[in-house]
C-alpha cells in the first residue's frame, strides 16, 4: 500500500481527540493501583502483626506485573483509534473523482423481479435496488469526490448537483420516487453532458497553477428498456450501464427475429402479462352500439390464462361495477384479443379493463378508457352549390358523424345565420370560396378564401403552384398520400403566416395551407378553390382518394366528433392540450387521486395540462360543461421486462452489441460491479477491535492467567 495515498477523515475534533488519548493512560494508571481490601480482625494474626508491618508497603502504586488482559485492552483501544480516525486509501490521484449517477424512475422500474428482503411488507422493486446500488457509490466516496445524481423516465431532472455532502446525497437518492411514465435515455445524456462538459475554460489567475479537468464517470442505473440514442455525442462522459433486473439468459440469435428491445435476437421472457392496446369504436352493424378492444401480451414462456374484466366506472364516486367478463389463454410470449361489445349509453361511458393476474408488474394490468355520448357533429357549409363537396361530406363513414346544414354566401348575411354563428350553434363551419364578415364561434375550414381579419388582408393570387411538402403528421392530413400528383391552378398564399400558424401544405409560391388559433377555436385555410364559377377544374383533387379522406379529417379534428372513440392514446408525462365548449377563461382538471388543478386558458385559446402523471381516468370541467380523458401506459417496452444493455453469457460476438446501449456510434459497456476509488479502512478496525473485545471478555470470565 502506498503510504503516500493515505487520507484521514476523522470524525472527532481536536478537543475531542485530547480526550480520547487519555483513555490508555488511564487503563495502565488502574493497573497500578493497589488492589484495597476491607480490613477484617482475626484474633489467630495478632501475634504476627508485627511481621506483617515491615512487609507491607507503604505507597499507593505496586510493581506492574506482566497482564494479558491489559495488553488486550490497550490493543483494542488502539485499534478503535485507528477506526475513528477515518483512514482512506484513493489512489495515488490527489484531486477527487467527479461521479454522475444517473437512475431510470420509469414504469418499468417499479417491477418486483429482483431479489430482496421486503420494504414494509412490498416486495422490492427494481427502483429499490437501483437507489441502492447508487448509495453504496455515494457512502463509499472518498472526501473530495463530487457526486451528481440525475433521474430520468420521458424526462430528466437533476436530483442534485455536484455535491461532496453524502447525508444531503443520501437524503435526494432515498426520496427518489417511481414515475408511472415511459423511458428516454436522451433527455438525461442532454442534461448530464450540459452540466458536465465545461462550454469554456476558465482562465487562472496569475500566481495560479492551471489543473487538469477531471473527465466526468456516469453510472447509469436502468433496466435498458428505452431505444438507443441516435446522433448524439457524449464528450468527455464515460457512460457505463450497471444494469438492474434479472440478466439475460444465454440464448441463440435466429434470422428475422426480433424483441421490443433488441431487434435481430431472441426476446427474453419475464414474469409480466399486460394490456398494450385499448381503444372503443362504434360498431359499423350496429351502429346504437360499441365496441371495446384490448390487445394482451403475455411476455412468460408459458401458457397463461387471465380473466379479464370490463368495468363501468360511475362519474359520481369512482364505483367500479362490472360489465362483462372474459377468460383469455395466452401461448407462451403471444399476444390474444378482448371484445366486448355493449349498448351506446346516452350520456357517455367511463370504462375500465382489468387483468386478474399475478406478475412482476402490475401499472399494465389495468386499461381506461372513455366513450362520448353518441352526438353527432353540427356542421354549416356556406357554398354556391358545390356539388363536389356535398358529396364527399355524404359519404356513409360521414353521415355517421355529420349533421349538414347548407347555406348560400347571400345567406350568410342574413340576421338568423349570422346570430346562429354568434351563438356557436355550429361545430364546425366550412365556407367555399366565401368568407363571414366576422369570425364565428366555432372551428372554420376555408376553400379559396381567407378568414375575415387584418392578418389575412394582404393574401395575393398566384397560379400554377406546384406542390413541394406537406405535414402528414398533423390530424387534418392523415392518411392523406396522394398530395404529390395533384395539380392546382390558381391559388391565395400569405407573404407572412400569423403567428402561431402551423403550416400544412407548401409549394414554390407559397403556403398552400396552414392552420391558425382563434380565441379557443382553429381556422383551417385551403388556400385554393375546388372549383370557382369561372373555372370549375381548379384543381384535381377531388378526384383522388384523399379528398374525402381530408374532409372526413376535418370532421373527426375540427368538428370535435367522437373524439374520445378514436382512441387517443395518452401516457403518463404527456403534456395535454384541452378545448372547452365554451370560452371558459379557466377549467378544472381533477385527477385520479382527487387532486384539482386550475388551468388558464393560453394565447392559442387552449389549455395545456401537464399534470397527467398517473393512470386512470381524468375529469376537466368549466362553468358550461365537462369532459373526461383517459390515461394509460400502453407501451410494449415498458411491459417487456426482458433487460438490455449487458450480452447474455455465450453469445457470439456478432450478435453481442446487439445487447448493448447505443449512445451515437458509442455502445456503452456495462459496469458489473462498481468498485470505489477509495478503501475504507475503518470497518477492518472496527471489527478487529470487537474481536479483541470478546477474546477479553472471556478471558476474563473464565479466569485465565497468563
Amino acid at each position: 500500500m502506498d503510504l503516500s495515498s493515505l487520507q484521514v477523515a476523522s470524525p472527532l475534533s481536536a478537543a475531542a481527540w485530547m480526550a480520547l488519548a487519555g483513555v490508555p493512560a488511564s487503563i495502565i494508571l488502574l493497573y497500578f493501583l493497589k488492589l484495597r481490601r476491607r480490613p477484617v480482625e482475626v484474633s489467630s494474626t495478632l501475634l504476627w502483626r508485627k511481621s506483617l508491618e515491615d512487609l507491607q508497603v507503604n505507597s499507593l502504586f505496586q510493581k506492574l506485573r506482566r497482564n494479558l488482559l491489559l495488553l488486550l485492552q490497550l490493543l483494542m483501544v488502539a485499534l478503535l483509534m485507528l477506526a475513528l480516525l477515518g483512514l482512506t486509501t484513493s489512489g495515488t490521484r490527489s484531486e477527487g473523482r467527479r461521479l454522475i449517477l444517473v437512475l431510470d424512475h420509469s414504469a418499468s422500474m417499479t417491477a418486483t423481479d429482483v431479489a430482496g428482503e421486503p420494504i414494509l411488507g412490498s416486495k422490492p422493486t427494481r427502483l429499490d435496488e437501483a437507489k441502492r446500488q447508487a448509495l453504496r457509490v455515494v457512502r463509499e466516496k472518498s472526501a473530495n469526490d463530487l457526486v451528481m445524481v440525475i433521474a430520468f423516465a420521458n424526462r430528466a431532472q437533476v436530483v442534485s448537483s455536484y455535491t461532496a455532502d453524502e447525508y444531503e446525497l443520501v437524503k435526494r437518492i432515498e426520496a427518489l420516487e417511481p414515475t408511472q411514465a415511459t423511458t428516454s435515455l436522451r433527455d438525461a445524456l442532454e442534461v448530464a453532458a450540459g452540466l458536465a462538459n465545461p462550454s469554456k475554460l476558465i482562465e487562472p489567475q496569475e500566481g495560479e497553477v492551471a489543473t487538469e479537468v477531471v473527465p466526468p464517470e456516469m453510472f447509469i442505473f436502468t433496466d435498458g428498456g428505452f431505444p438507443d440514442v441516435e446522433d448524439f455525442s457524449l464528450g468527455n462522459l464515460r457512460p457505463r450501464v450497471v444494469l438492474i433486473g434479472p440478466k439475460p439468459s444465454p440464448t441463440a440469435p435466429f434470422e428475422g427475429g426480433s424483441s421490443s428491445t433488441s431487434p435481430g435476437v431472441v426476446a427474453q421472457p419475464s414474469d409480466n402479462v399486460g394490456l398494450i392496446a385499448l381503444q372503443t369504436r362504434r360498431n359499423e352493424e350496429r351502429p346504437d352500439e360499441y365496441q371495446v378492444f384490448g390487445t394482451i401480451r403475455n411476455h412468460r414462456d408459458t401458457e397463461t390464462r387471465v380473466m379479464a374484466t370490463l368495468y363501468a366506472i360511475l362519474p359520481d364516486d369512482g364505483t367500479p361495477v362490472i360489465e362483462d367478463a372474459m377468460e383469455v389463454v395466452l401461448g407462451p410470449r403471444s399476444d390474444a384479443s378482448v371484445l366486448f361489445d355493449r349498448r351506446a349509453p346516452e350520456k357517455g361511458a367511463l370504462l375500465e379493463v382489468r387483468l386478474d393476474v399475478e406478475d412482476a408488474f402490475a401499472l399494465d394490468n389495468r386499461g381506461f378508457a372513455v366513450v362520448s355520448p353518441p352526438r353527432k357533429c353540427r356542421v354549416l357549409v356556406a357554398t354556391k352549390g358545390n356539388r363536389l363537396l356535398l358529396q364527399a361530406l355524404q359519404t356513409e363513414a360521414s353521415q355517421l358523424l355529420v349533421e349538414t346544414q347548407v347555406v348560400t354566401p347571400d345567406q350568410l348575411e342574413q340576421e338568423a345565420t349570422r346570430n346562429a354563428l354568434r351563438a356557436g350553434q355550429y361545430d364546425l363551419a366550412i365556407f367555399d370560396n366565401c368568407a363571414p364578415a366576422e369570425p364565428p364561434e366555432c372551428n372554420t375550414l376555408y376553400f379559396g378564401a381567407m378568414p375575415p381579419g387584418e392578418p389575412f388582408a394582404k393574401a395575393r393570387t398566384v397560379a400554377n403552384p406546384i406542390l413541394l411538402d406537406w405535414d402528414s403528421t398533423h390530424p387534418l392530413l392523415q392518411y392523406v398520400r396522394d398530395l404529390r400528383i395533384i395539380a392546382v391552378l390558381e391559388a391565395l398564399v400569405l407573404d407572412e403566416l400569423p403567428p402561431a400558424a402551423r403550416s400544412l401544405i407548401e409549394s414554390d409560391k407559397g403556403t398552400l395551407a396552414f392552420v391558425t388559433p382563434r380565441s379557443g377555436y382553429l381556422d383551417a385555410v385551403v388556400g385554393f378553390a375546388i372549383s370557382k364559377e369561372d373555372r370549375p377544374g381548379n384543381t384535381d383533387w377531388t378526384l383522388k382518394i384523399g379528398f374525402p379522406l381530408f374532409l372526413f379529417n376535418a370532421v373527426q379534428t375540427l368538428g370535435n366528433a367522437d373524439q374520445a372513440l378514436q382512441g387517443r392514446l395518452i401516457q403518463p408525462g404527456d403534456t395535454v392540450t384541452l378545448l372547452a365548449d365554451a370560452l371558459a377563461e379557466s377549467i378544472q382538471v381533477t385527477d385520479p387521486a382527487g387532486t384539482v388543478t386550475t388551468l388558464k386558458r393560453n394565447s392559442q385559446g387552449t389549455f395545456l395540462f401537464e399534470g397527467a402523471q398517473q393512470l386512470g381516468l381524468y375529469k376537466a370541467t368549466w362553468e358550461n360543461g365537462s369532459s373526461h380523458f383517459a390515461v394509460n401506459l400502453f407501451s410494449p417496452r415498458e411491459s417487456d421486462l426482458s433487460t438490455r444493455g449487458v450480452p447474455p453469457e455465450g453469445t457470439d460476438q456478432e450478435f453481442a452489441d446487439e445487447f448493448k446501449i447505443k449512445v451515437g456510434a458509442s455502445r456503452l459497456e456495462s459496469a458489473e460491479s462498481i468498485v470505489a476509488a477509495q478503501r475504507l479502512w475503518w470497518k477492518p478496525f472496527a471489527l478487529a477491535a470487537l474481536g479483541i473485545l470478546i477474546v477479553e471478555w472471556y478471558i476474563y470470565n473464565r479466569k485465565v492467567y497468563v
